[in-house]
């Protein structure tokens, strides 16, 4: 039975169970907490053993070295062979290179996305101890040392990693490869491969991994029913081939939660969050690539073109990360906290369910229950509460910033250059009704005379 995150707290005294129907499997109807309960059988005969937390990958995790592979090729022409496979019905040979473009696709997006990750975290060193070439800050060439020396370090690790092996960016400039790896469209070829050459239940995966990037794909969605009814099909095994590392972990803690273990949902929710952070973070980084601006643009106007193209990315970034199985979650970092300030209270951890507390507020002022469970705690708490409870935690508070500041960014951008495109004066009002997720056209940024220029043209044309 299909269990929702929002209504937890009233299913704690039933166990769902675990359904796999046609409709029920159905992309738009799965919800964050009901696909886990499949694994807290075997979670909890491996509880003793196993660490509960789980792995929580950093950047100092990553390896020194990757596979090279054996032929030299990347993952383009990985892909190429793979769809060539498909058309000559070579069905293992399919199968054998798409599943190898898509493992060079994964290392080139960790490789590239942790260099930039850790040379930033190299330049804010250097910004933190004040390691500058000169003492004061002149003209502000402070920031720009730092872009020096983040671009000197960039270049080293893409020679440690060596990077550009996995992409030659000469045959993608007009990024066509490049979105048939970021949107998945390579899962419908591995799904009929896979089918083709019997193996059923990565088959379903596949599927279903392509629909939860595009659950109105009906095409997909028949595939999927069908191949969940073929013979040998291990339901339980059905999974998203491309799910986000924090997912078990969030949702193995909101379980534990529910099932009173709340030691462990602790352990678990905490992982989650400093996984979270890393796999948004990732994908932020990747978003820092090269840019076509289309024209030839002065340099204040490059970096202006440059930052905004990859600001709305990354904001685009966050909303990827609430779709989780099938399923949209507005502001899931937040989620985390709630479910935290639960646990920690009941193990009697008074302080840092209160911090939890008050660090789900900064992203729900208006929330009504939060405030009371607090007013619990201090009448629990009584002559224990201080001023260290009342500070939220400071992930969250970052995380938060962040979040505000780049909203205003990106609606400045888009108000401003709007305006100075049109020359009318365009109400306010218009720009509230746009999609936050709405992406400024490539020409927005344009110099005036540029754009004069590009009307013109067009007006001939006609």
């Amino acid at each position: 039975m299909i269990v929702d995150v929002d209504v937890i707290e009233t299913m704690i005294s039933r166990r769902p169970r675990y359904s796999w129907t046609t409709r029920l499997l159905a992309i738009g109807c799965c919800c964050l907490l009901s696909l886990a309960r499949a694994q807290t059988a075997s979670d909890a005969t491996s509880a003793s053993s196993s660490d509960p937390v789980g792995e929580v990958v950093t950047a100092a995790d990553v390896s020194d070295e990757y596979d090279r592979p054996e032929d030299g090729s990347s993952f383009i022409d990985q892909y190429e062979q793979g769809v060539q496979a498909y058309l000559s019905n070579e069905w293992e040979d399919c199968v054998y290179f798409l599943e190898r473009a898509l493992e060079g696709y994964r290392t080139y997006y960790e490789s590239v996305a942790n260099c930039r990750m850790e040379c930033e975290y190299a330049a804010r060193d250097v910004k933190h101890r004040g390691d500058f070439l000169h003492g004061s800050n002149i003209d502000n060439l402070q920031h720009y040392e730092l872009i020096l020396r983040r671009t000197l370090c960039l270049s080293k690790c893409a020679r440690k990693y060596a990077i550009y092996r996995y992409l030659p960016f000469s045959e993608d400039f007009d990024g066509h490869y490049m979105d048939i790896f970021q949107e998945l469209k390579i899962y419908p070829y591995l799904y009929a491969c896979y089918v083709k050459s019997n193996r059923v239940t990565l088959a379903a995966s596949a599927a279903y991994t392509y629909l939860v990037k595009h659950p109105e794909d009906a095409a997909m969605k028949r595939n999927f029913e069908e191949a969940i009814d073929l013979p040998g099909i291990d339901r339980d095994e059905i999974h998203d081939l491309e799910e986000k590392k924090f997912v078990d972990l969030l949702i193995g803690g909101i379980v534990d939660e529910q099932d009173g273990n709340w030691e462990r949902a602790i352990e678990r929710l905490e992982g989650s969050i400093k996984q979270y952070i890393f796999d948004e973070n990732q994908c932020r980084a990747f978003c820092e690539g090269e840019f076509d601006h289309g024209f030839l643009p002065d340099f204040i106007t490059a970096i202006g073109n440059h930052f905004t193209n990859a600001l709305y990315c990354k904001r685009n970034c966050t909303s990827n990360m609430g779709m989780v199985r099938g399923k949209y979650y507005e502001n899931l970092f937040p989620r985390h906290y709630q479910h935290l300030q639960k646990a920690y209270y009941h193990v009697k951890k008074y302080e840092e369910s209160y911090r939890a507390g008050m660090s789900y507020l900064l992203f729900h002022v208006d929330d009504l229950d939060m405030p009371e469970a607090l007013k619990t705690i201090e009448a629990e708490a009584k002559g224990g509460v201080t001023a260290v409870f009342f500070k939220p935690r400071r992930e969250a508070v970052e995380y938060n910033e962040r979040m505000q500041y780049e909203e205003k960014l990106a609606r400045f951008a888009k108000q401003e250059f709007d305006l100075l495109e049109d020359g009318d004066g365009s109400d306010e009002s218009d720009f509230d009704r746009m999609d936050d997720d709405e992406v400024i056209e490539d020409d927005v940024l344009l110099p005036a005379a540029q754009q004069e220029e590009d009307r013109a043209e067009s007006e001939e044309g006609e």
